[in-house]
């Protein structure tokens, strides 16, 4: 019996090694592919474009993308990467081909390493933050403070050769905390050129003949640069031809600072309908559509509770609400207003946004305008509600990871925004399931 043991023991502890030996291999390979993802950019900035070029396949962030391959849960699938040899796209932002620029608001022309560029977009924008200096701007001088008056301006993005749909390309930090990737045409996002217009000279520049105009108003931790990229990225991503602008409140750009920003929220609305007037009275264009997401739906519903009460028509064809933190209740109480001052509105909401379940502790409030909850979303007739919680966490957040999660609102909203009538949700997109059913739907959701 004793013989029999010691075998069975001696197994055992061979078999123990081997284990021990297959976790150390494990985490042996997880620290190389860290340092792989980590250090695959570290050459110098102004090489990298060239690197680009010539071997665009072993140019992208970790060792899995240089064999053409996405890590991350559901995207072990083969990406082709052969983005340099595109051709530029076109600027999206300006109008059609009867708007050329206005020449007291381009300024010099804008220099660009076009072969890493994917295309150009020029977003004009007013803001209520503190802009301190003189006559010219810079990124430094737009602060997170509270202004009286807007502050009105152009700045123009460029989109670099690498970017995927629903993505906004900046740079990153590594694993460790150690290095920030220094930015490149090729790689991000970038701010090329950023003029300060007088009111007059921007309510000369948008009169230019156009098609439509879209208004992006950004939501909670954003900063102004974020704010232009997101505008840029949503007009690129819909091959969206009309003029692009954003109105960028006074959010501190902090996770942290959500109070902050709050108060600017309830801050900002006179200088949004302010905007609005201006556009209404000088931007003759044939369609005007705002698109406000998450706390940014607050300033938007403020403006709008001012046209109410001043009997201000504003002209909105097209209001798209994006994941709006707007508490329940007065939601249902402006819901009057809301559908007064557009043509059309639409509201997408979702049971796994993470950010305002986040909001709804905080405020202690049981529901929020873009929250679905077990019994569903909050319906107000009149207004195309979409359940869009099969599709991704969160919407219009800075770096996406998931290409197909963000896609399918992108392609959405591309046609509300792209489209010169309105169609009803199950015309531009017929994979949205009918709610309770085809006979009674009172709204929409994409099936899981």
């Amino acid at each position: 019996m004793v013989m029999l043991v010691l075998p069975i023991r001696g197994s055992n502890r061979l078999h123990r090694l081997g284990q021990a030996f297959q976790q150390l291999r494990t985490v042996l390979i997880v620290l190389f592919c860290a340092l792989a993802t980590g250090c695959a950019h570290q050459g110098p900035a102004s090489q990298q474009a060239n690197r680009h070029i010539q071997k665009a396949p072993q140019k992208h962030e970790s060792a899995f993308k240089k064999y053409g391959y996405r890590y991350g849960p559901g995207y072990y699938h083969h990406v082709r990467h052969y983005h340099a040899y595109r051709p530029l796209r076109q600027t999206t932002g300006e109008a059609s081909e009867e708007a050329p620029p206005d020449k007291r608001s381009t300024g010099a022309e804008v220099v660009v390493n076009r072969p890493v560029i994917k295309g150009l977009v020029p977003v004009y924008f007013a803001t209520n933050r503190v802009v301190t200096g003189g006559s010219g701007l810079e990124l430094t001088q737009i602060s997170y403070s509270r202004a009286a008056t807007n502050t009105f301006g152009r700045v123009t993005v460029s989109i670099p050769i690498v970017h995927k749909m629903g993505e906004v390309e900046t740079p990153k930090t590594s694993w460790f905390g150690m290095r920030k990737e220094a930015e490149a045409d090729g790689k991000h996002f970038r701010i090329q050129k950023l003029d300060r217009l007088s009111r007059e000279d921007f309510a000369s520049a948008i009169a230019n003949p156009a098609d439509s105009l879209m208004l992006f108003v950004h939501g909670y931790n954003v900063a102004f640069s974020d704010a232009a990229f997101k505008a840029a990225q949503i007009a690129f991503d819909a091959n969206y031809k009309g003029r692009v602008m954003m109105y960028s409140w006074p959010s501190k750009g902090g996770v942290k600072d959500y109070d902050y920003d709050r108060e600017s929220a309830l801050y900002a609305p006179d200088g949004l309908f302010d905007l609005l007037q201006l556009i209404k009275s000088a931007g003759k264009v044939s369609r005007i559509i705002v698109i406000a997401h998450s706390l940014g739906s607050e300033v938007v519903l403020g403006a709008l509770q001012q046209a109410a009460l001043s009997q201000t028509a504003l002209g909105i064809t097209e209001l798209i609400f994006a994941a709006p933190d707007v508490d329940r209740d007065i939601y249902l109480q402006r819901a009057s207003q809301i559908k007064a001052a557009a043509g059309a509105v639409t509201l997408y909401a979702s049971s796994t946004d993470l950010a305002l379940l986040a909001s709804m502790e905080k405020a202690q409030s049981t529901s929020r305008m873009g929250f679905v909850t077990k019994s569903g979303p909050t319906l107000v007739p009149g207004i195309e509600t979409v359940d869009v919680s099969a599709v991704g966490s969160e919407m219009f957040a800075l770096n996406h990871s998931t290409y197909s999660t963000s896609r399918a609102v992108l392609d959405d909203i591309g046609r509300i925004i792209s489209s010169s009538t309105h169609l009803k949700p199950p015309q531009r997109t017929p994979t949205l399931r009918s709610m309770p059913d085809d006979s009674n739907t009172t709204y929409w959701m994409y099936p899981y």
